[in-house]
Order: C-alpha cells, then structure tokens, then sequence
C-alpha cells in the first residue's frame, strides 16, 4: 500500500464491511433475521406497519451497534462481538431501544484512542465528535462533552493543532453546561446495586487490557498492526465514561446496554480465549 506522503483526508476512522468477509457476511444475514423478526412481532400485537418497521430497526440496529463496539473493545476475537450483538438484542426486546446517539458516540471516541483503521482522525472526524459531543450535553447530561475532551489528545495535534485547540470548548462547554443547569447530579437510575453490578462488568475488562500486549488485529487502512497503548486506553476511556455517566445518573441502563454488552463479550471471549489455550494440547 503507497503511504499518502502530505494528504490528509477528511474522514479517516469510518469501516466498511467487507461482504466478502465471512464474519461480516454472518452479521448482515442475522441483522436482517432480527430486522424481519422485529417487525413481525411488532405487527403480530397488533402495532402498524410503521410501528412494527421501527421496532424491527430498533432490534437490528442494537445487535449491529454492539457487534461494532465489540469490534473496538476486543479487535483480536471476533467472537466477542457476537457475544455483544446477542446480550444487546435481549435487552432491546426485554427492556427497550437504546439512544443510538450516545453509542455513536462511543463509537467515535473508541476509534479516536485505539485507531483501529491505522490512521489518526480526519477533519470531519474530528468536528463530528466535537459536534455531536455538544449536542449530547446539552440534550442529554453536560458531562459528556468533558468525557469527550478526554479522548481529544489521542487524535493527533501534529496533523490539526488547530483544530484540537478547538477541542478546549468542550470542557469550558460542559462546566458552562452543568453551572448553568445545577450539575445535575443524581443517584443512579437503577439504584447502587445495579452501578455495583456494572463496575464488576467493567472490572473483568483489566486482564483483557493487560493481555493485548501484543495485538495481531491490523489497522484497515495502513495493514500494520494496531497499538497495544491505544488498545488499553480504548478500553479505559470507554469503560470509565459509561460508568460515570451511570454513576450520576445521567443515563439509564437501557441507554447504554450496547455498551455494556460489548464489555461483558469482550471479557466472555477473553475467557474462552484463555481456556482454549490452556487445553490445547503443547505443541
């Protein structure tokens, strides 16, 4: 692959799925089951057309989102994210839809750390998240854009300096944001118990951190293999940003159960991963 010597694009952390990929190809196919799925049942209690299509999207696109985040929180095992998709349709279909602005949020700031398609964050990358950062803290809870601004130093100054000191309106944003709103503090929306059952969740992702010393998944873009570093940031960032907007209650469970499954998939395949090795037989 020729470097591109002095380009800069303006979108550089977007992934294609690749059809012709047999893991892909299996997500596509159960995306649109659980679309099809969704809609029947929507249309079987007696919902209209509308109604029943929206709940088949709402199904299809929380296996989808979390299979992506799955992607981004354990790019080695693919399985993870399929454990992720599966954890994210029950909770679509027992508890509700989640907000699809907030897990393209996630999306965002985990491709901002651990840059899984080889390059730093484009232009438009970069005013997207800021954007949509924003957006989310005045609609939702002002802390978002001040875990955003976390994930700015990660995008590359050398390439935007300008540009990422633009990023400093996001902490000034969200303390203007949460003055101007009395903090919005709050116990979490499904008590301490649940907070405490969502930090064991997100305790379990340390051994995975630990373990991607030497991480064989490769960046889309460049074919070189992606950064231990970023890796384990990725997972931190994104680990401590979802459990402390549930710390201070500014998001239900719901919200962010995308999120939560791709966690504990990501620690169920680090686990499979491990058993495998240690009884496979020495070679």
């Amino acid at each position: 692959m020729r470097p591109e010597v002095g380009r800069i694009r303006l979108s550089t952390i977007g992934r294609s799925i690749d059809l012709q990929v047999p893991t892909n190809r299996a997500l596509a196919l159960l995306a649109l089951g659980v679309f099809v799925a969704g809609s029947a049942v929507g249309l079987v209690h007696g919902e209209t057309w509308a109604t029943s299509l929206l709940d088949g999207l709402s199904w299809a696109g929380s296996a989808f989102l979390a299979w992506a985040l799955g992607r981004e929180t354990d790019p080695d095992r693919w399985y993870s994210a399929f454990f992720a998709a599966a954890g994210a349709l029950a909770c679509a279909i027992s508890l509700g839809p989640p907000s699809f602005g907030l897990l393209l949020w996630f999306m965002l700031g985990l491709r901002f750390v651990n840059r899984s398609t080889g390059r730093a964050p484009g232009i438009l990358d970069i005013f997207a998240f800021y954007g949509l950062s924003l957006w989310l803290g005045f609609s939702i809870h002002w802390a978002i854009p001040l875990l955003a601004a976390v994930s700015v130093p990660f995008a590359g100054g050398g390439r935007f300096p300008r540009v990422l000191r633009v990023g400093l309106v996001l902490p000034c944003c969200a303390i203007a944001l949460g003055a101007t709103r009395g903090w919005q503090f709050a116990p979490p929306a499904g008590g301490w118990v649940e907070t405490v059952g969502l930090t064991l969740v997100t305790s379990l992702l340390t051994p995975v951190g630990i373990g991607y010393r030497s991480p064989r998944s490769i960046g889309d873009h460049t074919g070189v293999p992606l950064d231990r570093r970023r890796v384990r940031w990725a997972l931190a960032w994104s680990a401590g940003s979802a459990l402390a907007l549930d710390s201070i209650g500014a998001v239900a469970f719901i919200a962010l159960a995308p999120v939560w499954a791709a966690f504990a998939g990501t620690s169920i395949g680090w686990a499979i991963d491990r058993i495998a090795k240690t009884l496979a037989p020495p070679s």
